[in-house]
């Protein structure tokens, strides 16, 4: 009897052990996979793609945008929009915008911005910065107009997103409209992006999508095309003539 207890007793032992083992290999494994992680291939990728954009004296290119809007009978709807998109040294910028927000254009002379609606014919012009980026900045604070495409356009995008995700991972080549890629993933745990960056000598972005993880997973998706690389782009496009009998209206801060 007494070795039938033991016995059993060993074996209670030995079993407990094993449990013991098993869950410190498991959370081992749960604490390595979140060990953030930030690939310095894609990194390096980032900077170039950066470098190459911040080397320009101008630019031009198309972005065909998908995004989602929270409904409160069908949940999220995709919407879509395409821009086109006009920059020039550190102070010039013209954007016209057209899809399920209305026809819209934003024309930036280094001291004004003006925004003009060609579907309801009214305009408003109010001061700006000296420079792209801090227009940028300070339209979006104000007036919460959010430029397409316009984070990729900062001197500290690389810092920027090291600083805002915990995971920056590269995926390998893809091909998006016979365009060979690079895709690099960045995220956290509220959101999530993927880049497309051509693999050519420009290293330009092709795509990029946001999924917002903490909204009901929305999504934003842009596509760029397009391109051209340090076009002279006369000084009177980024210029705004109010139409014939446009309205001129008052831009509300948000």
């Amino acid at each position: 009897m007494d070795n039938s207890i033991n016995f059993v007793n060993t074996n209670s032992f030995i079993m407990k052990k094993i449990i013991l083992i098993m869950a410190v290999i498991s959370v081992s494994l749960v604490s390595r996979a979140q060990t953030p992680r930030v690939d310095s291939v894609a990194v390096m990728i980032l900077n170039r793609m950066a470098d190459i954009i911040g080397d320009l004296n101008s630019c031009s290119f198309t972005l065909n945008i998908s995004f989602d809007t929270p409904d409160p009978d069908f949940g999220l709807v995709k919407h879509s929009e395409t821009a086109e998109v006009y920059m020039s040294g550190p102070d010039k910028a013209m954007i016209h915008s057209y899809g399920d927000k209305g026809h819209r254009g934003f024309w930036y002379n280094g001291s004004q911005v003006a925004y003009y609606s060609f579907d309801e014919n009214n305009y408003a012009i109010v001061e700006a910065p000296p420079t792209i980026i801090a227009m940028f900045d300070t339209i979006n604070k104000h007036y919460d107009i959010e430029f397409p495409a316009a984070d990729f356009f900062y001197p500290t995008f690389t810092d920027d997103v090291l600083n805002q995700f915990d995971n920056i991972i590269y995926l390998g080549e893809r091909e998006i409209d016979n365009q060979e890629c690079f895709q690099i993933l960045a995220f956290n745990s509220n959101m999530s992006v993927q880049f497309w960056i051509a693999n050519d000598a420009y290293n330009l972005p092709i795509k990029f999508v946001i999924l917002y993880k903490n909204q009901g997973n929305k999504q934003y998706e842009a596509t760029f095309s397009n391109w051209k690389l340090n076009p002279v782009i006369p000084a009177a496009v980024f210029e705004f003539m109010a139409p014939p009998k446009a309205n001129k209206i008052t831009l509300m801060p948000k």
